[in-house]
């Protein structure tokens, strides 16, 4: 998958990853490989992929095609 988080400065993140868990409303979210597309609301805290953690402010995030974005705070 590819993984693309934006925030108001620019891209802080671009690369491949294998998994990408965040906190979103309903609780605790994680993609995986040929996840279904899904839009859904991300939470402040830290997100924790298979190649490291990364900071995320509110936001959202869209998976389609094995490709993830996250537009954030």
């Amino acid at each position: 998958m590819i993984l693309s988080v934006i925030t108001p400065n620019g891209v802080s993140y671009e690369g491949e990853v294998q998994r990408f868990q965040f906190l979103s409303a309903k609780g605790l979210m994680e993609f995986l490989p040929g996840h279904a597309p899904m839009i859904a609301e991300v939470r402040r805290g830290t997100a924790v992929t298979d190649k490291g953690e990364i900071s995320c402010g509110d936001g959202v995030v869209r998976i389609k095609d094995d490709k993830i974005t996250v537009v954030c705070e």
